[in-house]
């Protein structure tokens, strides 16, 4: 098994016809068919249903097209990687965002990074912070911004931003007297939860001997807010994420609770020694 096959491969199963995937490989159907039997006779299974309208994946044929991709994707890094140590600054970044990272990227060092270096690449990969570093400790992508708390003691970090997380209140739940809020005041509003944050609420709550309704549970912060702005509950957030999306149907209460802070953090693996690119986009933070 080879890299060209591979690429054979993932061309048959992104276009679902061989001849397809031969006008864009720019090649003849008959030494791609080729090629394709030779990876099937190497793995000794069979990666394509082929019938007189096209192709389709067998369920070993979807395993190795997520390995294919992780696999071309890897080359591509490791020769950027490596150009990039040799030549100075340019390749291609692969950076992990997680949604509540909002303000964080880009900001106006990293706009200069990609001014000055034209042929610099930012590939972005979305995931909450625990995909995220999965996706490190593949060696997937090379830095990520992520959110605490997380446990991952082979990162090394940069702390960004900490903040105190705020209720996104619609005006039909806003009874409260003042302008920020203690944790006791949410036991009767229903509540929208970022689901980043579920274990830490639930805790504080069972500590606190409160047990409110949560309405919603969501995997993305700017969802809270947006069921928020639908008056479906009190969305308990980041604050950057409130200010940079809630509306005029809610106001926002800071609410004092320090364990309920939390920092924006800038992580890659302790073992790998950055490269010039990587360097450069870390100090741009």
């Amino acid at each position: 098994m080879n890299f060209r096959q591979l690429e054979y491969f993932l061309a048959v199963a992104d276009a679902g016809q061989i001849t397809a995937a031969a006008q864009q490989l720019h090649m003849a159907q008959p030494p791609l068919s080729y090629q394709l039997k030779q990876l099937e006779a190497e793995l000794g299974v069979t990666l394509l249903h082929r019938t007189s309208s096209g192709t389709s994946l067998t369920p070993a044929g979807v395993l190795l097209r997520d390995y294919a991709q992780q696999l071309l994707d890897l080359r591509e890094r490791a020769d950027s990687q490596v150009r990039s140590l040799g030549q100075g600054l340019a390749g291609v970044l692969s950076v992990g965002v997680i949604s509540s990272s909002i303000g964080a990227m880009p900001n106006a060092k990293l706009r200069t990074l990609t001014r000055h270096y034209p042929k610099v690449q930012i590939r972005l990969f979305e995931d909450n912070t625990y995909g995220l570093i999965d996706r490190l400790e593949k060696h997937l992508i090379d830095v990520a911004i992520v959110r605490t708390p997380f446990t991952a003691p082979r990162l090394t970090s940069k702390d960004l931003k900490t903040e105190s997380m705020v209720a996104v209140v619609p005006k039909k739940y806003d009874h409260f007297r003042g302008a920020t809020l203690r944790v006791e005041d949410l036991a009767d509003v229903p509540l929208i939860i970022y689901r980043r944050f579920e274990h830490l609420f639930a805790a504080t709550f069972a500590q606190k001997g409160m047990a409110p309704f949560v309405a919603c549970t969501c995997d993305d912060a700017r969802t809270a807010v947006q069921w928020a702005e639908a008056r479906m509950g009190v969305a308990v957030v980041p604050q950057s994420v409130a200010e940079q999306i809630s509306g005029p149907q809610t106001n926002l209460r800071p609410i004092r609770y320090q364990p309920w802070r939390t920092t924006l953090k800038l992580v890659w693996p302790e073992q790998v020694t950055p490269g010039p690119l990587l360097q450069r986009f870390i100090d741009s933070y």
